[in-house]
């Protein structure tokens, strides 16, 4: 079986990164800033810009590397491109964002570079794909990240500090502890059990629908 029946063009879903395989929810393959570090609005958007910025240029650019280099050697090449291009992406951050937002985030932003889309997806999918899905492919697994991300920034936002961003909210209640990292991992395991269950419902339901339909 050759390369493209295992991965037909045709079945490049945005869905799949977005949804099934989910790199946080789904299969908790990089979690860890969303965990840590995603305690607000603004840090939640600065990850989610450095991560679609670096992933998607490494990605492109792994992509033309030979098949036939060593396999040890081509996930060290994805590694020194994604740093290559992780610089000029922080410069641009700390122009966008205050010191503080940065600094916040940590160790946190730096790790996007070993992340598994660059290490990982890019070896057992993308590259199976020609450019175009393979990119499209791409955009749905960093957009299902972003999303996330900044979905718990904002829930943190909101329920840790009463505000989103600069916008100030009076709630009659506060929750420090979600700003912790362990507070964090309680939030995205419930997100993680939540998004599984209707997954998980509604796959039932289509296949149900669709025995029905016979």
């Amino acid at each position: 079986m050759t390369e493209k029946e295992l991965h037909p063009s045709r079945k490049v879903k945005l869905s799949d990164g977005m949804v099934k395989q989910n790199v946080v929810l789904m299969s908790g393959l990089f979690a860890a800033p969303v965990i840590a570090a995603s305690t607000d609005l603004y840090s939640s958007l600065a990850i989610s810009l450095a991560f679609t910025l670096v992933t998607l240029v490494s990605v492109s650019i792994g992509y033309f590397l030979p098949r036939k280099l060593v396999f040890a050697v081509r996930i060290a090449l994805y590694a020194i491109i994604a740093a290559s291009v992780y610089a000029p992406a922080a410069i641009l951050l700390n122009e966008i964002f205050p010191l503080t937002v940065i600094q916040n985030i940590g160790i946190y932003l730096p790790i996007i570079i070993t992340n598994p889309l660059i290490l990982s997806k890019t070896e057992s999918r993308f590259y199976f794909r020609p450019f175009k899905y393979m990119l499209k492919d791409a955009v749905g697994f960093v957009t299902g990240f972003d999303l996330v991300c900044i979905t718990v920034g904002v829930i943190r936002d909101v329920l840790a500090n009463n505000r989103i961003g600069t916008f100030r909210m009076w709630l009659p209640f506060q929750i420090p502890a979600l700003g912790t990292v362990f507070g964090g991992f309680i939030l995205v395991g419930v997100l993680s059990g939540l998004f599984r269950a209707v997954y998980n419902r509604n796959k039932k339901s289509r296949a149900r629908r669709s025995k029905e339909g016979k």
